[in-house]
C-alpha cells in the first residue's frame, strides 16, 4: 500500500487567489502532484505482477468545491484527484486498487491544526469543525480493503 498526501512547503504564506493566479504559480503548484506519479512508477509493476496493491491519495476539497482564494493550489488538488481516479479505473481489472481521500478541514493533531490552534487571535477558534485523524484512517483503509469506491470526501466547511 502506497499513501500520498502533499503537504503545504510554507504555512506561513498564503496562496494567491485564482484571478491572479498565473502560470509559474501552477508550475509551482503541480510540482506537489510531480512525486506522486514518480512514485506510482516505481511501485505499480511490482503490485500489477502480483496482483494486488493499493495506491492512496490525499488531497484538498478544493478538488472537489471551488475555493477561488486557493488559486494553483485548487488546480494541483484537482490534478491529484483526477489522478488517483483514472488510476482506479485503469487498473480495475489488475488487481491494484486507487483511491482519494478529499480533506476538507483541520485535521486534528496534525501540523496545521496545532498552527491554527496557536494563532487564534488570526484564525479564530475552530471549535467542532476539525477532523479526527483516526476516523481518515479507518476510512482509507475501508477505501483499500473494500475496493467499493474510488474516493471518500471529509468536508467540515460547508
Amino acid at each position: 500500500m502506497l499513501y500520498y498526501g502533499p503537504g503545504a512547503a510554507d504555512l506561513q504564506a498564503p496562496p494567491t487567489p485564482i484571478v491572479d493566479t498565473d502560470s509559474a504559480s501552477v508550475r509551482e503548484a503541480m510540482a506537489s502532484v510531480y512525486p506522486a506519479v514518480d512514485v506510482v512508477g516505481k511501485v505499480l509493476p511490482g503490485m500489477i505482477e502480483r496482483g494486488d496493491g493499493g495506491l492512496l491519495f490525499a488531497g484538498g476539497l478544493s478538488a472537489v468545491m471551488p475555493m477561488p482564494a486557493l488559486g494553483a493550489l485548487a488546480l494541483s488538488s484537482a490534478a491529484l484527484r483526477n489522478y488517483a481516479l483514472t488510476l482506479n479505473t485503469a487498473l480495475a481489472e489488475k488487481g491494484v486498487y486507487a483511491g482519494s481521500l478529499i480533506i476538507g478541514g483541520l485535521i486534528e493533531r496534525g501540523d496545521i491544526y496545532e498552527m491554527v490552534q496557536s494563532q487564534q487571535d488570526q484564525f479564530g477558534d475552530v471549535g467542532a469543525r476539525t477532523l479526527d485523524p483516526d476516523g481518515i484512517a479507518e476510512a482509507a483503509w475501508e477505501l483499500y480493503s473494500r475496493r467499493d469506491r474510488p474516493e471518500a470526501t471529509f468536508n467540515t466547511l460547508s
